[in-house]
Parts: structure tokens; sequence; C-alpha cells
């Protein structure tokens, strides 16, 4: 059924003429956003991580919250990463947060994903990975907000369209890349089993196989396989994990045409390089898990064509 996707797999592979991962040439100005200059703000937040990330006297950490939110969609990396992500990530780890207000944050960032702003929209996601994370150590968000927050994964891996990797004095966008942390953090949780475990794959088709036309070209691949590894350690049905390989290698199976098709060019391209990085991680894994075997056997059969 899925006759010639390894030759197609091969042409891919010596293609010389790979467009620009960065996107359409309408993305410049963007991408030169002015950074804004340093303030008594940035300031005070370097002067708190100085401090070992102490609250300072006279406030509290929840209260603080809704400015590091801000800072999750600043042009400026130096606020965006440097501030907001490792400031929350920090609270959030080290228990700064209460349990009721990691899950009000958590809250914030599923609205977040659906920001207008792309740099809002992917730290969101970004910093909802280290909050499922302490949730998979200690228990202790609600069922429903669980998945709210794998939902909000899933509908953006389907809708996202700025896939852009770093683009300059902005830094890091990488949407894709943040959106899979997540995924493999979710793929850890108790409370899931094979269905949303499917479902979690599918969100990673959805950056692979859809016509975004975006090529993944900085590191996203082994981002995104990490996360269907997850996922496939803790156990995904054999039906559904092949209808996902399907659904995967579906753009390498369309014949080529004398017109460029960049999208599909693009998915072509995505497709092919989870692909090979699934098969190389998962041939490394020292001790493979029952499902981890099925998908590395599943891949060798598709390979070979």
């Amino acid at each position: 059924m899925i006759k010639h996707v390894a030759l197609v797999i091969l042409v891919l592979v010596g293609c010389s003429q790979t467009p620009s991962p960065q996107g359409p040439a309408t993305r410049v100005e963007q991408e030169r956003a002015v950074i804004p200059a340093r303030d008594e703000a940035m300031q005070r937040w370097q002067a708190i991580i100085a401090d070992e990330f102490r609250v300072p006297a006279g406030t509290t950490a929840a209260a603080l919250v809704p400015e590091l939110v801000a800072y999750l969609g600043s042009p400026d990396p130096a606020r965006r990463d440097g501030i907001g992500y490792e400031v929350l990530a920090t609270w959030i780890d080290k228990r700064v947060l209460a349990d009721a207000e990691v899950a009000a944050l958590a809250q914030q960032l599923i609205t977040g994903t659906r920001d207008a702003n792309v740099l809002r929209r992917s730290f969101s996601l970004l910093v909802l990975s280290v909050v499922v994370r302490r949730d998979a150590a200690t228990p202790a968000l609600t069922d429903d907000l669980r998945r709210a927050i794998l939902a909000a994964a899933h509908t953006h891996a389907q809708r996202e369209t700025d896939l852009r990797g770093h683009v300059g004095a902005q830094g890091w966008i990488h949407a894709a890349a943040h959106a899979a942390d997540l995924l493999a953090q979710l793929a850890k949780l108790t409370l899931f089993g094979e269905t949303e475990r499917a479902t979690m794959l599918d969100a990673v088709a959805g950056f692979t196989s859809r016509r975004h036309g975006h090529i993944l070209a900085y590191g996203e691949d082994g981002r995104l396989a990490a996360a269907v590894l997850a996922a496939v350690k803790r156990g995904v049905a054999k039906p559904a994990l092949e209808a996902w390989l399907q659904k995967v290698v579906a753009p390498l199976k369309e014949r080529n045409t004398p017109v460029f098709d960049a999208p599909k060019f693009a998915a072509q391209r995505n497709a092919r390089n989870l692909m090979f990085t699934l098969f190389v991680q998962v041939s490394l894994t020292a001790e493979p898990t029952a499902g981890e075997r099925e998908l590395l056997e599943t891949l060798r059969a598709l390979l070979a064509g």
C-alpha cells in the first residue's frame, strides 16, 4: 500500500535546492521589530533573578505572574526567554507557586495559545510543558484541566501557520518545538490512555504532513520524535500507530508535478526528517518497550517499501 515511499524518500535526500525554512519574505519586517530598551521593570526582574529568584518583600509570586505572562509575548528575548520563561519555570519547578496558583496560570496559558501574537502562543506552550512536568511528578491539576491542555496543544498543531525557528534579533519562535515539548510531558500523565496518546500523535502529524509551507529545519524533528516516543513507550494501539504513520508519509506518496509545489515539498521534507529521526532514536534505545519495538518494526517495513 505504501510502495515507492522509500524511493521518494531517497530522492528527497538528494535534493540540493531546498527552499529557505524561514517562510515568506513578507515576514522580514516582523523579524526587524524594535527591541525595547532596558527599563526599570527589566532591571527589577534581573535583580530578582540575581537573588536566586526570591520573591521581593511586600509582594507575592502570584501577584507578579501577570507581568511575567505579558513578557511571554515580548519581541525581546531577554524579557521573553530570560525573564518571562525562566522565572515562571523556576517558580513552577521549585513550588514557589502553590498548586492552585499553577492551575490558574495554566488557564491563562491555554488562552495564550490562541493569542494573535505568535510569540505569546509559542511560549505559552513552553511554560505549559513545565506545568505538566510538575503535575506528572506530583499530580495536582484537575482531569478537566489536563484534558484542556491536551486539546489546546492539538488545536495549535492543526492551526499554527507561523512555524519559523530563529528569526534574528527576536530570537526563537519555535512554536512546533515548544508544542512537541508539551506533548512529550502530556504523554507521561497517568490519566491519559491509548486514545489520548493517539491524539498526541495526531498533533505531531499536524506539524509534519499538514500543508503549512514551512520546512522544520531547526531541530524540530528531534523534539517531535521525542514526543512520539514518549507516547509509544506508554502504549499506542497497533492500528492507531499504523494509521498515524500512513498519515505522516502521505505527502511522500504523492506524485511530483511539473509545477513546483512548495507546501507539498515542505510536507515531504518534514515527513522524511521525522521518519529518519524516529528510526535512529528508537534503534538506539537500549531497552525498548513493546511499543517501541513495534514502532521500529513498522518503520523498517515502511522504509523497505
